[in-house]
């Protein structure tokens, strides 16, 4: 009897939460709630929140909440909760996802861990950014080596223009170079020495 009672209730505290939150439901590869006219795409994740604020909306079918991304408008973007890199970010319609050119990043976060993220080092040389982004969208295609790297680290790439989302690429090191990887596209690029002295004077404090 006990633990029903404890079942019961820990069902209507779950049902209390997400009653005052905006339902949503998955159609046709979006989450909607069609009486507020609200829909929203899954965007790639190579897009990070730069803030989580508020909860707005619940998923039931698999117990998802959606939360705000602080400074922008919830029916426009929403994000699960933080999970460093793998945070998954959602966008209406009527908004259309910045290419990293667009987004023109003026810092680099230079970050490792996974769920919980550890910035390192920032770059804040505007020629080395816009070399590093340069490279990365005009420079031409590697191979991407995939095992055996020396070192991995998480590059975020922040924005005045889009001041409350991060750019997320993947930064390894092995023997034979260093790379920028987007998990998304696949795409990888050599990127060479751009960014040593940055990570090897954090390491010397």
């Amino acid at each position: 009897m006990k633990k029903q009672i404890c079942a019961v209730l820990a069902m209507l505290m779950l049902t209390g939460c997400s009653a005052s939150l905006v339902n949503l439901k998955y159609e046709d590869g979006q989450l909607l709630n069609k009486r507020l006219g609200l829909s929203y795409n899954a965007a790639p994740t190579n897009y990070e929140p730069v803030s989580v604020g508020e909860a707005y909306g619940y998923y039931g079918e698999i117990d998802m909440t959606l939360y705000e991304i602080t400074g922008l408008d919830p029916k426009d973007w929403l994000t699960q909760a933080y999970a460093g890199s793998a945070t998954t970010i959602f966008y209406s319609d009527s908004q259309t996802l910045p290419t990293l050119a667009d987004m023109a990043p003026t810092k680099i976060h230079v970050c490792t861990g996974d769920t919980i993220t550890y910035g390192l080092v920032t770059v804040e040389d505007a020629a080395v950014v816009a070399e590093v982004v340069d490279i990365f969208m005009n420079g031409e295609a590697a191979e991407w080596p995939v095992l055996d790297s020396i070192d991995t680290y998480e590059l975020k790439f922040a924005s005045e223009t889009w001041s409350r989302l991060y750019y997320n690429l993947t930064y390894y090191e092995y023997e034979d170079g260093i790379y920028l990887y987007d998990r998304n596209s696949k795409r990888c690029v050599v990127i060479g020495d751009l960014l040593e002295t940055w990570i090897e004077n954090q390491w010397e404090g």
